[in-house]
């Protein structure tokens, strides 16, 4: 497993590993095993020097601009830097000595993590990494090893200046000549020195696509310069999806009617998707001919404009290679409500009585309820399948119907269906309402919110 330079006081996470995802796919490597710091643990044990600004989870990593200015403020993954993303599993970093390491810890850091397990064929390799302190540009640090199950391997190193650079940067800083930037933000120590933080993606084609890849060994050269990788993306000679990337807003969103009271909240600042977008980029497969702005459905007055599209488990990337988000938190309410009306629906079939998800709602006193949503019984598939008949569907209702270029294909229809809570403390104020899939074989979706005095 792992290659350590003592038998003693190995190198170990601090602070909590989150779970690898569901969403996660077997592309992305999962290398809980031999993690050997959390994202939150502090670096060198120096307070404050941590990667805790990275977000964690199955994250589609944009490229930044390979010219000198970083844009300003950057401390979380930026959209529309690039169409160049790449999708990996950030929870963790595997860090491995040096000389400086080695000298400056009591904790002993391995020199090489071997074995790392992959059991497919790959077209492209995908390397989030860094490394930590400086050598001279072409320096040698250490090396990926690439094996096969017939025995052939192939070693790539890494070389510093070339597909990897020190962690901390200032502005104007040269990047590296074969990787791209993956990341920029900051940290407490970094930040009190000038330094700004930065990751690198290194991306490298496979020789031997047709090979089946065993393992992957990270090893150090125990140079002053440390390396350490938070993941791995192998993409399969055989993809469904078209690329990797994550889920945005492509077509315009009408903007909000100043008809619109505070009865209908506003998810303009939570919205992932347009009504005219094709759903997980499936050529077809769009709400185009659902009206726009406010609308009633169900006797219910609705703000229908955009999507809050979530996750479903594996389905959304292996399928798409769509990175989406699992949870939007945080949805401003700020009033009292008797009622609260739901216009839904989700992404693939599920059993009946599948939990797909919930929302959380949060109110003024600090207490929560949720709402679970229950496959087959408050919320189901968008699309109108027979067998959708056997289910006692007696918590919500079918308002609208419709069509698209894949229901006609297919000779059936789009659907949102209209599901109403009774809040049990109607005269204690809603500060927030959370939506949050279960990561099951369906994606839930939201289209709008409208509480009832």
């Amino acid at each position: 497993m792992k290659d350590n330079l003592s038998k003693t006081k190995e190198a170990k996470p601090i602070n909590l590993i989150p779970n690898r995802s569901k969403q996660a796919i077997k592309d992305l490597l999962d290398l809980t095993d031999y993690y050997t710091a959390s994202l939150d643990d502090d670096s060198l044990l120096k307070p404050g020097a941590n990667l805790r600004l990275l977000p964690k989870g199955v994250q589609a990593l944009p490229e930044y601009p390979t010219h000198k200015v970083y844009p300003e403020g950057v401390h979380v993954l930026a959209k529309g830097i690039s169409n160049n993303k790449v999708v990996f599993d950030v929870r963790g970093l595997i860090q491995l000595a040096g000389r400086q390491l080695v000298k400056d810890r009591d904790i002993v850091l391995p020199k090489a993590a071997r074995g790392i397990k992959v059991n497919f064929k790959g077209s492209k390799i995908h390397f989030f990494h860094g490394t930590i302190g400086y050598v001279k540009e072409d320096t040698k640090i250490g090396e990926y090893i690439i094996n096969y199950v017939d025995g052939r391997s192939m070693n790539i190193p890494l070389v510093y200046g070339r597909n990897v650079k020190d962690w901390w940067i200032k502005k104007g800083d040269p990047i590296p000549i074969d990787a791209v930037i993956a990341w920029v933000g900051e940290n407490e120590a970094a930040k009190k020195q000038g330094f700004d933080i930065q990751l690198y993606r290194y991306t490298v084609n496979n020789p031997l696509p047709d090979i089946e890849i065993k393992t992957i060994d990270f090893v150090s050269e125990l140079t002053d310069s440390s390396p350490f990788l938070i993941a791995i993306t192998v993409e399969p000679s055989e993809t469904v999806y078209e690329y990797f990337d994550s889920l945005s807003v492509y077509n315009d969103i009408i903007p909000r009617s100043n008809n619109a009271t505070t009865d209908q909240i506003d998810l303009s600042d939570y919205y992932n998707a347009s009504l005219d977008d094709d759903w997980h980029q499936h050529a077809g497969h769009d709400l185009h001919d659902l009206p726009k702005g406010l609308q009633v459905f169900g006797g219910v007055t609705f703000d229908v404009r955009g999507i809050i599209q979530l996750a479903s488990g594996t389905e959304s990337l292996r399928k798409t290679g769509l990175a989406l988000p699992e949870e939007i938190k945080g949805i401003k309410v700020n009033r009292k409500g008797r009622l609260i009306h739901f216009l839904h629906a989700c992404g693939w079939q599920s059993e009946p009585g599948t939990n797909v998800g919930e929302y959380i709602i949060h109110y003024t006193n600090k207490e929560t309820k949720e709402i679970p949503l229950v496959y087959g019984k408050n919320i189901l598939d968008w699309w109108d399948y027979p067998e959708d008949e056997k289910f006692e569907f007696g918590e919500a209702e079918e308002v609208w119907t419709g069509s698209n270029a894949a229901t006609d294909r297919f000779n059936q229809k789009a659907r949102l269906f209209k599901y109403t809570w009774e809040n049990p403390l109607p005269y204690m104020e809603i500060t927030t309402i959370d939506i949050i899939s279960s990561l099951s074989y369906s994606g839930p979706f939201l289209i709008a919110i409208t509480i009832q005095p």
